[in-house]
C-alpha cells in the first residue's frame, strides 16, 4: 500500500462523493508529465475526450499540433483507456512572480532629504510623517532600480524588470508607446 500515491486517498474520496467517473476522466491531466512532453505543455483539464493543454506561445502550439498523433499515441501508452481523442492548445504566458526586491529602511539623511523635497505648505504636524512616506517610497524605487527595474520615461513610475510596459501610460522600456 503506497500512501504517497494520490489515487490511494483521492479514489475513495471521489467515490464517497459519487464523482469517481469524473476523477477518472481527469487522470490524463495527472499523467501528462509522464509522456515526456510536460516541459512543452501543461495539462489543464479533460472535457468530452479533449485534453486541454497550456503552451507558452503559438509556435509551440503549432509544433505540438503537427505532432498530435504522436502525442495521443504516447498518452495512450501512459494512460491506457483514458478516452482522450483530441488535444486543444491554449496560449498562456508563463506566470513568473516578480523577483524579490529588498528595500532597506531609510536612514536619517534620507529622511532629511525627503523633508526638503516637501512643499513648505505641508502642515508641521504632518511633515515628519509625510517625509517618512517619501523616504520609504524613494528607498523602494532605488531597490527596484538596483534589481534591474526601470523608470518610465513618460510618467516616472518605477517598474520591476518583469514588467515590459508601463500600466499608466503604455510606454515600454525603450520609450515606444503601445
Amino acid at each position: 500500500m503506497n500512501t504517497k500515491d494520490m489515487w490511494y486517498w483521492l479514489g475513495p474520496l471521489a467515490a464517497g462523493w459519487g464523482a469517481l467517473d469524473k476523477l477518472e476522466a481527469q487522470k490524463p491531466v495527472v499523467l501528462w508529465a509522464s509522456t515526456g512532453f510536460g516541459p512543452m505543455a501543461r495539462a489543464l483539464y479533460v472535457e468530452r475526450g479533449t485534453l486541454h493543454l497550456a503552451v507558452a506561445n503559438h509556435v509551440v502550439a503549432s509544433e505540438l499540433n503537427l505532432l498530435k498523433g504522436r502525442l495521443l499515441a504516447r498518452l495512450g501508452e501512459v494512460a491506457p483507456g483514458c478516452g482522450v481523442t483530441d488535444l486543444r492548445f491554449q496560449i498562456r504566458a508563463a506566470e513568473r512572480p516578480p523577483s524579490p526586491v529588498v528595500v532597506h529602511p531609510p536612514g536619517p539623511a534620507d529622511l532629511r532629504r525627503a523633508e526638503r523635497q516637501l512643499s513648505p505648505r505641508v502642515l508641521p504636524r504632518l511633515r515628519h510623517l509625510a517625509a517618512e512616506a517619501v523616504a520609504w517610497a524613494s528607498a523602494r524605487d532605488e531597490a527596484i532600480l538596483d534589481s534591474g527595474g526601470w523608470r518610465c520615461r513618460q510618467c516616472g513610475l518605477v517598474l520591476v524588470k518583469e514588467k515590459s510596459t508601463c500600466p499608466i501610460c503604455g510606454i515600454d522600456r525603450t520609450g515606444v508607446h503601445h
